[in-house]
């Protein structure tokens, strides 16, 4: 009886020590998905969401011509684009990822003085000429061919100027943020970071050691090559681009390729994780880190970056954007935006 009971103990023991290793070993990023996804079935498993293009899909893109400053955009609280360069950036963003539902919703810009150009000295504020121009527009998916010429103008939003109608309202400042409000029509609705919690909430110190855990883990599923993790974790993301952006098969199988693109690359390396602060974004719902590198072509990036050379001595560098969320009722990470730089 004595040894039965000293069985029944020690089998407790070994269960409870499995059960604490096993959520000691959760992984910081975790996935919700229905099937099992691989490296080699989620494409397919992607194609399931296609659908035949209709007059309901619009696709809306903006673009921007900026004078005399750095510009930052934000879709919904959520960073889709930075130009810090010399110049202006002509060519159209989409956004359609970043809009959850139709009805209202909000895209703000940041200037900053072009401390650093090319050309000439940079300015340590923004000067009378600072200026931006953005225009958004509309256009039916369906309609392949005159897509553009038929494309409707939702917003045209030139930077306010004081009383005398030519210098900028914040000349002088480091710093300006204007936010604009419109209203779009989409076919679908995507969770998004309506069924998140709010990590503003939380404690901001163990938030960022849990963050900085779930970006070393991805970290390493890129730099030991683990592609059915890579793509599993990744696939509700990836859904949710192919639904919003009516992103069709012929399409899809040409991202294979570039979503490949690390783990095929001979002498692809990722740079050191490291010089990063946390960010919350989407009112709270997200939380992401980005570099604090003074490098213009750097500053506020992912941290989880790398570059090669090809044969011919072309320079490629990558950046992996990677956007988390908490799910309400879950308790780890899921990945809501990934891709290249933000």
């Amino acid at each position: 009886m004595i040894r039965t009971l000293l069985f029944c103990l020690a089998t407790c023991l070994l269960l409870n020590c499995d059960t604490n290793r096993n959520t000691l070993q959760q992984p910081p990023i975790t996935d919700s998905n229905s099937d099992n996804i691989t490296a080699q079935n989620y494409i397919q498993k992607e194609i399931g969401f296609v659908k035949p293009p209709s007059q309901q899909d619009i696709e809306y893109y903006f673009s921007v011509s900026q004078n005399q400053c750095f510009s930052e955009i934000l879709v919904n609280n959520v960073p889709v684009f930075r130009f810090f360069e010399d110049g202006s950036a002509i060519t159209p963003i989409c956004i359609n990822p970043y809009i959850n539902q139709s009805g209202k919703q909000t895209l703000t810009y940041r200037l900053y003085p072009q401390k650093t150009v090319t050309d000439g000295e940079g300015t340590a504020h923004l000067t009378a000429q600072t200026a931006i121009k953005i225009e958004l527009v509309g256009r039916k998916e369906s309609d392949r061919i005159n897509a553009y010429k038929n494309q409707k103008v939702v917003i045209t939003h030139l930077s306010e100027t004081k009383p005398d109608g030519k210098t900028f309202v914040a000349a002088g400042k480091n710093y300006y943020e204007y936010t604009i409000t419109f209203d779009a029509e989409v076919p679908y609705k995507l969770v998004g970071a309506t069924e998140s919690q709010d990590l503003s909430k939380l404690d901001q110190k163990e938030l960022l050691a849990k963050t900085e855990a779930a970006y070393r883990y991805y970290y390493n599923l890129i730099s030991a090559k683990k592609m059915d993790d890579y793509f599993r974790l990744g696939f509700k993301s990836d859904v949710a681009e192919i639904i919003s952006s009516y992103i069709d098969q012929e399409k899809l199988q040409a991202i294979e390729e570039s979503d490949k693109f690390h783990f095929l690359i001979l002498g692809f390396k990722l740079e050191p994780l490291e010089k990063y602060h946390m960010s919350l974004y989407g009112n709270g719902k997200i939380v992401c880190l980005e570099q604090t590198s003074k490098d213009p072509a750097l500053k506020n990036t992912s941290p989880i970056w790398g570059k090669t050379e090809t044969p011919n001595g072309e320079k490629i560098t990558k950046f992996y954007k990677l956007y988390l969320h908490i799910p309400k009722g879950k308790d780890t990470f899921e990945i809501l935006y990934k891709g290249e730089r933000f």
